[in-house]
């Protein structure tokens, strides 16, 4: 019985990667075309789904600590740009919309139980998932009218989401001590499953961002 109780959660996210033919995808911010820096700023804010692991990439960071603060920052922004470059040269990371409402999941595993993993080994799962994110997030759509520019916007705004979940982690570390980290995790896990059963909650943010624009 305890058994069954303990494995529902991963059931149900089984189900939710397996039973969805399509998942919700990034959208751009069409009323931005004349400000492609303003497009790329938006982007990774657009889904819940984007939003959530770039601010959990922080959240690991601050969880590990020391190199881990820049590295881990780094190889995130790294690998979501050369996931987007591949996208506009033609070559989409496959899978991408399964691996980017995996990623949410196993982010939520490395907040949770992470800590006992090296700083290589999440920094190459770190990648992996980033990679799904700039696919998606990085397009060569008719819309943006300067890509550099796009991209330069997208990433400063990862950037900063990363450095949120820092600071956010390195200040609830100090003010509840033990198990900041590990609750985290456990509500990436419930959003996962949340976003992979209802996919219109990941446009919550896009609708929000669409009306202020109007």
């Amino acid at each position: 019985m305890n058994k069954s109780i303990k494995a529902s959660p991963y059931a149900l996210l089984l189900a939710s990667l397996v039973g969805l033919p399509s998942l919700a995808q990034a959208h751009h911010a069409e009323f931005m075309t004349g400000e492609p820096f303003l497009q790329g700023i938006s982007m990774p804010i657009h889904g819940l789904d984007h939003m959530l692991v770039t601010i959990a990439v922080g959240l690991i960071a601050a969880q590990l600590g020391g190199k881990a603060l820049w590295a881990i920052p780094g190889i995130f922004s790294v690998s979501v740009l050369l996931g987007g470059i591949l996208n506009i040269m033609g070559v989409p990371v496959p899978l991408a919309e399964y691996g980017i409402l995996a990623s949410i999941a196993v982010f939520g595993g490395l907040l949770a139980w992470g800590s006992r993993l090296s700083i290589l080994l999440t920094l190459c799962v770190v990648a992996l998932f980033a990679s799904f994110h700039g696919s998606a997030l990085i397009a060569n759509d008719s819309y943006v009218h300067n890509m550099p520019v796009f991209i330069a916007g997208c990433l400063f705004s990862a950037l900063l989401l990363q450095g949120v979940g820092i600071a956010l982690g390195l200040l609830l570390q100090r003010v509840l001590q033990l198990g900041v980290y590990r609750y985290a995790g456990l509500a990436m896990l419930m959003a996962a499953v949340v976003i992979g059963l209802f996919p219109s909650v990941n446009d919550f943010m896009i609708n929000l961002i669409e009306k202020s624009g109007r």
